[in-house]
């Protein structure tokens, strides 16, 4: 199995979002070791990908920083490779309307995502304010009427705690995936970061086999799935990491550079 691809998952993979150091940009929270790690694949002939569910304004400085220009936004909704955008696939209006009406019936918060920025929404807007600031996040904007965006969504975020979550199980479009105790990506039934990595892959004429990914949260499940070779980091959840093929270190104790130095990738 010859690796060419490997794709990094940002919060609590390539990013310590619980780092104590200060935090003027998102390259303060990159260990050195993952720094080194990324510049010895590229040097291996190894192309790095950022996937994440953030959008891409959110990650200028990490692929300024790393020298990274290819990358999947979004959970999948969104990729560029080389610096053009090859996938995109936005919200329909049908389904923002289901998930509006069902906002505005139990007052739970939005988080609209493009690509340029985020938009905040609607009742109890702290409950998602709380989980961008202790992840370390850009404050959005604030609109608090929003409800038919004049812009492409590539995606949702709604603020609700794991008793209220079942308020959006009705729409049936949609997969429900946790990320903070108040938060859920509402990701549409047949996007993920997987659906996206395939993409890539198919335009390079590489096989999943070819490919390596690190992740840490639930959002990164199908991507370990999709590849030959899924990486959990040892801060991971547990039910994350019995999806990997291999579990490395956590993030704070060099787990990208312990994983590529066990794999013989640097």
């Amino acid at each position: 199995m010859e690796i060419k691809v490997a794709f990094f998952d940002v919060d609590g993979t390539i990013v310590d979002n619980h780092s104590t150091h200060s935090h003027g940009s998102d390259m303060e929270l990159v260990p050195a070791s993952t720094i080194e790690a990324i510049r010895l694949l590229k040097e291996n002939g190894i192309t790095p990908f950022i996937a994440t569910g953030r959008s891409p304004f959110m990650i200028e400085d990490l692929l300024e920083g790393l020298e990274i220009d290819s990358y999947i936004c979004t959970n999948g909704q969104y990729a560029v490779m080389h610096g053009k955008v090859i996938h995109e696939a936005p919200y329909s209006e049908t389904l923002l309307d289901e998930i509006v009406d069902v906002s505005k019936k139990h007052d739970i918060p939005l988080l609209w995502m493009p690509a340029e920025h985020y938009i905040l929404s609607g009742a109890n807007q702290e409950l998602l304010l709380s989980g961008l600031e202790a992840m370390k996040l850009p404050y959005p904007r604030i609109q608090t009427d929003l409800e038919k965006p004049d812009f492409k969504v590539y995606q949702m975020v709604a603020g609700v705690t794991k008793e209220n979550e079942h308020f959006f199980e009705s729409i049936k479009e949609i997969r429900i995936v946790r990320w903070q105790e108040n938060g859920v990506d509402l990701l549409p039934l047949h996007g993920s970061k997987a659906t996206a990595i395939q993409t890539i892959l198919d335009k390079i004429g590489l096989k999943p086999e070819n490919a390596l990914a690190f992740g840490d949260g639930f959002n990164d499940i199908e991507m370990l799935q999709a590849v030959g070779m899924g990486v959990a980091m040892g801060n991971a959840h547990k039910d994350v990491q019995k999806h990997a093929n291999y579990v490395t270190k956590p993030v704070h104790e060099d787990g990208i550079y312990h994983a590529c130095k066990h794999f013989g990738l640097i």
